[in-house]
């Protein structure tokens, strides 16, 4: 085995072996220099994002303004235009996409409890973490299209998967159809969201009471019995997610001021 320094061919060092060359340590000097730039952008970027989210779920896309984001996030508008050059719809677009960035269905027995799960998380989440927030109340802005019906297109074929996929194990009654399942559920989730809005921390167990009405109807009388339909199970899937660091400082940060919302 040859020793660091007297692994060459050439003049040349192997990657990964022996001592570079100026030549070869250059892109490396370059990276170093490069990463904190790129660190603090990105930082910046989310920053942004942040506050936008926090004023879009207060007063909504059209009663938000840029200056608002601008003073909540500490920067300038060149700043803002930076990251986002086509202004608001711009930033609204990285809040809704960031906001039902979810982690993957995990793949339960019975399929149907994955559905569920989602939809019991998702609704945990919404109360408490801001970029979630706004981009429920964005997707459901019905005089926006880019961003009014997000949740149901990219929810719908996910959801029409799992249904798919719990009738080939049995579990569904006979006749149920997955793709009507699924858009009647994400509607009915959509619905709910909105209803809830005046008082936000009813979310859960309105999603939890809109799930069972929809099982009921869809599985067999054994696979009712091992599904786990309660609000509970939302706190605890949400604080097993990507979102389990927002999800605490935002339960922490409402405990502090003595209200949920």
């Amino acid at each position: 085995m040859a020793t660091k320094g007297n692994d060459r061919s050439g003049g040349r060092t192997r990657p990964g072996f022996g001592t570079q060359t100026a030549a070869a340590a250059q892109p490396k000097q370059e990276t170093t220099v490069r990463q904190p730039v790129q660190r603090r952008s990105i930082d910046k970027r989310q920053e942004l994002v942040a506050a936008a989210a926090r004023v879009f779920a207060e007063k909504g896309y059209y009663r938000t303004t840029i200056e608002d984001i601008t003073t909540l996030a500490g920067v300038g508008r060149g700043a803002f235009y930076h990251y986002f050059n086509k202004g608001k719809s711009d930033v609204a677009t990285a809040v809704v996409t960031e906001g039902f960035t979810m982690d993957a269905a995990v793949p339960m027995l019975p399929r149907i409890q994955s559905v569920v799960d989602a939809s019991i998380a998702l609704a945990t989440l919404t109360p408490v973490v801001p970029v979630v927030k706004a981009a429920a109340r964005l997707a459901t802005e019905q005089d926006h299209p880019d961003f009014y019906g997000h949740l149901v297109r990219l929810y719908i074929p996910q959801v029409t998967q799992l249904i798919q996929q719990a009738k080939e194990f049995g579990e569904l009654q006979p006749g149920v159809d997955p793709a009507v399942t699924a858009e009647a559920w994400v509607m009915l989730y959509s619905g709910t969201d909105q209803h809830a809005r005046l008082d936000y921390r009813r979310l859960p167990q309105k999603i939890a009471q809109a799930n069972a009405v929809i099982v009921r109807g869809i599985v067999t009388p054994e696979t009712a019995l091992k599904l786990d339909m309660s609000v509970q199970r939302g706190d605890l899937l949400v604080r097993q997610s990507r979102w389990a660091k927002e999800y605490i400082e935002g339960l922490e940060a409402a405990a502090s001021v003595g209200s949920p919302t």
